[in-house]
């Protein structure tokens, strides 16, 4: 981004948080959230104005956890999947945003915390994440280790030993048998002890090395040790001591995806599903691995048919790629609608799948659920006309062309193209020519070059 636009982004944002503290200091809860969101979209760095978001959030609930509805848990999860969905694609702005509507339903949200502090920790914003975590701790469970082992893991980043020390040593408590906290806890406290004496002695004249036991130089050893590894080396070392854990699976795939290297992307994820065959994260991350695949292997196949059109073996794999892909995409849609019926667009991409299968009659249910989104209305219908059409019920098409039609905002001129054509068609269909004539004549009205709409025209005449 050229400075100028960085520096015209800031200011934004600073204009947007200003326009937030006047709301807030007026309760006027949701425009203050509103401006203190866009204040945060413009600067995901900010910590100031990502605290004053969570704070105008809590106010609207009078700071009281306990007056967060009982159904926005479901309402919530939703969220959550999709911003795992655009971090696993590693669009981690994007989920950090999306991530603000789950707060907004509750500001106490233990697991949009978590699932926002992996995305700080991914742009290298540590503090931040490190606050995530800490702004949620009172409501974490008595028996919720994992919340811990995160939070350490995240203090660690920070270099807070205390902090760190004191996660390892909750985790300790709720399992006492976990030998990992009891080392963690060791090499922590022998970093915090190095870090004190780096101080020291930066600040005397004539510093003289201490007298270390044993048992400290190999603790320093160690720490060293785990200093010099790379990211990936840290991750492995975490899955080795701990398989249930899944961050260190999706982080270590993500990091493999961004080389491309989307084979290793696929061992790492499918040994974190061995360990966690139910982890929703890990199954959706793994699914996109999979499809990203399969839709490179299409693309260069059909390049290789594009430049030699008699390769016959090349066009009968093409084939079969293609029919992998969408049996694909309809499996893994079914699944991700049936942890959440409740997202239309899962149900649209769902319909979209079923419909290049020629299953028209099951895209049509998925479409007619979809269309319950104002989003997605218009083209939710248009989609279910074009299935009806393919199931040869052209009074059904027509039914839903002209539903839509009603719906359709008057500056959408691409639906309402869309819309008349096909409506011309179904009435030429039903033998209906001067009907269909009206509607082409309507696209043709607006744009005489669209598809075959002139001589469709011309046919008629």
């Amino acid at each position: 981004m050229p400075p100028e636009l960085e520096a015209q982004d800031i200011e934004k944002a600073r204009t947007f948080f200003q326009y937030g503290n006047e709301a807030a200091l007026k309760s006027n809860f949701d425009y203050a959230i509103n401006m203190y969101k866009e204040a945060c979209k413009r600067a995901v760095d900010n910590l100031q104005f990502r605290q004053a978001l969570r704070g105008i959030q809590r106010r609207k609930f009078g700071n009281e956890p306990s007056k967060v509805g009982r159904l926005v848990g479901m309402t919530n999860k939703k969220i959550h999947f999709s911003a795992r969905s655009a971090r696993g694609k590693e669009k981690y702005a994007q989920a950090i945003e999306t991530l603000e509507e789950a707060f907004t339903n509750n500001p106490w949200d233990v697991a949009a915390a978590r699932e926002g502090a992996e995305s700080f920790e991914m742009l290298e914003l540590y503090p931040i994440a490190q606050w995530y975590l800490e702004s949620v701790q009172s409501e974490v469970g008595a028996k919720d280790a994992e919340f811990h082992r995160h939070a350490a893991h995240v203090h660690e980043l920070c270099e807070a030993w205390p902090k760190a020390i004191a996660s390892w040593e909750t985790v300790k408590r709720i399992d006492p048998y976990d030998d990992e906290a009891e080392r963690k806890i060791k090499n922590l406290a022998a970093a915090a002890t190095m870090k004190r004496a780096n101080y020291e002695g930066a600040i005397e004249k004539a510093g003289e090395t201490p007298k270390e036991s044993a048992e400290e130089i190999a603790e320093r050893l160690e720490q060293l040790k785990l200093e010099k590894m790379t990211p990936e080396q840290r991750l492995h070392n975490e899955i080795q001591k701990d398989p249930k854990q899944v961050w260190p699976y999706i982080e270590l795939a993500d990091m493999a995806r961004k080389r491309s290297q989307f084979e290793n992307a696929e061992k790492i994820l499918s040994a974190g599903l061995k360990a966690n065959p139910k982890d929703p994260a890990l199954q959706q991350n793994y699914a996109e691995v999979q499809m990203t695949r399969l839709r490179r292997a299409i693309e260069a196949l059909t390049k290789r048919v594009d430049d030699d059109p008699t390769d016959v073996t090349s066009k009968s794999k093409l084939e079969q790629l293609h029919r992998m892909l969408l049996d694909y995409e309809i499996k893994e849609y079914r699944r991700r609608v049936a942890l959440s019926p409740e997202d239309h667009n899962l149900h649209y991409q769902l319909g979209l799948a079923l419909a290049r299968d020629s299953k028209h009659a099951e895209a049509i249910g998925e479409f007619q659920i979809a269309k319950g989104s104002p989003n997605l209305k218009i083209q939710s219908m248009l989609q279910a006309g074009l299935s009806f059409e393919a199931d040869g019920r052209a009074k059904l098409a027509e039914r839903t062309y002209q539903e839509a039609l009603k719906s359709l905002e008057p500056s959408d001129t691409a639906n309402f193209n869309a819309l008349h054509y096909q409506l011309g068609r179904v009435n030429e269909t039903l033998g209906n020519m001067e009907q269909a004539e009206e509607h082409y004549n309507e696209v043709a009205a607006n744009d005489y070059t669209y598809r075959d709409i002139a001589q469709r025209l011309r046919n008629l005449n």
